[in-house]
């Protein structure tokens, strides 16, 4: 018996120590940034898939590289000039009017062809099923801009549309002047995304300086692992006249030959 309880206890006590053990470590912070802990329970997202841990443990890592990189490009845009200016926005919306214009031109030539093309008896089945789907996509564009039109004459949509626009226009002038002037500080290559042509290299070294002097700082080695794996992927760069020609003038400024000229 007296054995026995000596088991239990120091089990007990395994259990205690292991509980304690377990409290210390969530009160340290994971990270800091700009003076500011992170902890562990900040970074629980929505959804969190916590029955696979791999896809947790990734979700945690994302979360504080969101956290850290808008931190450091909100403090880095503070000390530039990047806000918009009236002139740039009004550009912007301009030059996205305008590429619409072009492009709403363009489709009904486009469909005519289409018809003409399907009404050839010499069309293969495969081509035919291939002309048949354009055109189809042709006239639900062509439909859903007819009904857009039909909404916009309300007054209060058409100001709805016209805020949104200026939103947008907005978020991609300040964009692009923040990686001016990233680029034009750093240098460097620059790669495609979805939201446009980012100066990769530079963002790596935005991150180290901001590193180096505590800006921010990661105790956590496999969440600093994914604060820098972003530049872990693989990339398809431009070269570097490509990357000057992008940030020396607005693309939104430019022609389409102009764009063309300069390899985008």
């Amino acid at each position: 018996m007296r054995a026995r309880s000596i088991i239990l206890f120091a089990g007990l006590l395994g259990v205690l120590f292991s509980t304690a053990v377990t409290a210390e470590s969530a009160a340290q912070p994971v990270a800091e940034i700009f003076g500011k802990k992170i902890f562990a329970a900040d970074l629980t997202v929505p959804h969190e898939p916590a029955a696979d841990p791999a896809r947790a443990e990734r979700a945690r890592g994302e979360a504080l590289r969101d956290q850290v990189w808008v931190a450091i490009f909100r403090d880095y845009a503070r000390t530039h000039d990047v806000a918009p200016s009236e002139a740039e926005i009004v550009s912007h919306i301009e030059s996205n009017r305008r590429m619409k214009a072009e492009s709403d031109a363009e489709r009904e030539p486009q469909r005519q062809a289409l018809i003409a093309e399907l009404a050839s008896p010499g069309l293969s089945e495969q081509r035919r099923k291939q002309a048949q789907m354009h055109l189809d996509a042709l006239d639900k564009v062509a439909e859903f801009e007819r009904r857009r039109a039909d909404e916009l004459r309300d007054p209060n949509l058409r100001k709805m549309q016209e805020q949104a626009e200026r939103r947008v226009a907005e978020q991609w002038v300040r964009r692009w002047k923040l990686d001016q002037a990233l680029h034009r500080e750093f240098g460097g290559r620059v790669i495609f995304q979805q939201a446009g042509w980012e100066p990769i290299d530079a963002y790596r070294k935005l991150l180290d300086r901001y590193e180096a002097s505590k800006s921010f700082v990661v105790y956590d080695a496999k969440l600093r692992e994914a604060v820098y794996g972003y530049f872990e992927h693989g990339f398809v760069y431009a070269d570097e006249a490509r990357a000057r020609f992008y940030f020396e003038k607005p693309y939104w400024e430019r022609t389409v030959a102009e764009m063309r000229a300069g390899g985008f």
